[in-house]
């Protein structure tokens, strides 16, 4: 079993991946603001305050509060159901309770389904979230299968050569770096080579 700093360094990991490549994505497993309600934007707030401070054990119970709030104004409010969810998640990753943070991400994707369906960018966050999950848990089958569900709906969404599609293709690659699987990285990272150049050509 994975103790607690290993897991933080490998949520780290792919955090600081992202974070060199320079994106901004949905499709990355962080803490966001929205809304409109007063007291689940104040949770919210606090949720990524500790977050940002790695102050884990007060981010999970902001962000179970916040969740709290979330599921009574669902009807009107599920993006702030699935944000919360997703925090949750996150913070319980964080603590290793592996467990909690599966089934939330699951109920996240639910909700995700219910109200925008399955090929909306608001699942990836869940989708990438279960995949560090499995890879912790060393299901790598099932981590690879939720890291292609993200990248199957950034290309139902944005297109297969959009630009946005670069991120989760990073992140698939990396987990296949991680995990040696060196055939299926190498061909990651060479569709994600063309379709960088290509993104390039069409600035000049």
């Amino acid at each position: 079993m994975l103790d607690v700093s290993e897991v933080i360094c490998m949520i780290r990991f792919f955090l600081l991946i992202a974070t060199i490549w320079g994106v901004v994505s949905p499709t990355l497993p962080i803490l966001v603001l929205a809304g409109s309600d007063v007291q689940w934007v104040e949770l919210n707030k606090q949720t990524t305050g500790y977050y940002k401070q790695q102050d884990f054990i007060k981010g999970a119970a902001a962000a179970r509060a916040a969740l709290q709030v979330a599921r009574k104004e669902a009807a009107s409010h599920p993006e702030h159901l699935i944000i919360s969810l997703n925090n949750l998640a996150m913070m319980q990753t964080h603590l290793g309770g592996f467990a909690e943070a599966e089934q939330l991400n699951k109920e996240a994707l639910g909700v995700v389904q219910k109200y925008f369906g399955m090929t909306d960018p608001k699942a990836m966050v869940s989708w990438n979230n279960l995949g560090l999950i499995y890879y912790f848990a060393k299901k790598y089958d099932d981590a690879e299968h939720c890291f292609r569900e993200a990248l199957y709906i950034a290309e139902q969404h944005y297109g297969k050569q959009a630009r946005e599609i670069i991120a989760p293709l990073k992140r698939l690659a990396s987990f296949y770096k991680k995990v040696g699987w060196q055939q299926k990285e190498a061909a990651v990272t060479a569709r994600m080579t063309a379709l960088t150049a290509a993104i390039s050509r069409k600035k000049k």
